[in-house]
């Protein structure tokens, strides 16, 4: 299907030929055909990719390592290797910021398509767990739940359990979409990104960071907090991850001398376990 040969394959990181599969399948949802309109043209699609997972190339070193190491596994080519399969022309990154990578990678098309540096854009991530190592190390950290689960909002809360993931989206600015008649499953009106500066360690949140986090996405997109009925949390399920990020959210989108609703939360991590890169 993707002009792989056997050889070639054995090689190549399973997040990477999943991820194929995966923005195959958004392409065909979303009725997307190449060159078939003039914001779908090849030489203006590009792809941005998060993923933040080695693993497969820890597993075929040092014996399995043949002619298609480097393009099986190292990140760079996952991008690359989607744009090359369908001749797109356009811009390929990929982006490793832990949690944050296909997060990132969406901010990223998203900055792109408003740039004009392309007029559709792919944007996805995987995590494939493949070896014990960054389980050990997790473990070792204190990271992970000792129970098997990712408790969230939960007052036994005790660390995240790892997920797998691959997915995807075809971006295009809106008035493109709505003039090629393409199926609009959401609008992406604000994003923003920012970094705990101030916070105790590098692995805590920090909550008044979040906080000005949040207020910069409504300033870009033009709602007020009130406006917010929903918000998907993050909610890994560990203890000062979970505190920080409700407080925040609290803080930003429920103050009750401003609301007429409830504000509704909700974390997917506790049905699927903390996807990492892709969450």
């Amino acid at each position: 299907m993707f002009n792989v040969s056997p050889r070639e394959a054995v090689q190549m990181d399973p997040g990477q030929r999943l991820l194929m599969h995966v923005v195959y399948e958004a392409l065909e949802d979303a009725g997307f055909a190449t060159n078939g309109t003039v914001a779908t043209h090849a030489k203006h699609i590009g792809t941005f990719v998060g993923d933040g997972s080695d693993d497969w190339r820890e597993r075929q070193q040092p014996s399995g390592v043949d002619v298609y190491m480097i393009q099986g596994t190292q990140r760079a080519f996952t991008p690359g290797r989607i744009n090359h399969h369908f001749r797109w022309e356009g811009p390929t990154f990929c982006v490793d910021s832990a949690c944050g990578s296909t997060a990132s990678a969406v901010g990223l098309a998203y900055k792109a398509l408003v740039d004009r540096d392309c007029d559709t854009a792919i944007a996805g991530g995987s995590n494939i767990i493949a070896t014990p190592f960054w389980q050990s190390a997790l473990g070792k950290g204190g990271f992970l739940s000792q129970t098997g689960g990712c408790k969230t909002f939960r007052e036994d809360a005790d660390g995240y359990c790892r997920g797998e993931a691959i997915g995807a989206m075809v971006l295009k600015r809106l008035d493109d979409a709505v003039q090629d008649n393409d199926k609009i499953c959401a609008v992406i009106s604000g994003y923003a990104r920012n970094h705990s500066a101030e916070t105790v360690s590098i692995t805590r949140p920090h909550t008044k960071t979040q906080e000005r986090l949040f207020e910069n996405v409504l300033k870009k997109s033009g709602f007020e907090a009130h406006d917010i009925d929903y918000v998907e949390m993050h909610g890994t399920g560990t203890t000062a991850g979970d505190s920080a990020e409700l407080e925040s959210v609290a803080n930003v989108f429920a103050q009750k001398n401003e609301r007429t609703s409830p504000l509704i939360v909700g974390a997917i991590k506790a049905n699927i376990g903390h996807s990492e890169a892709v969450s």
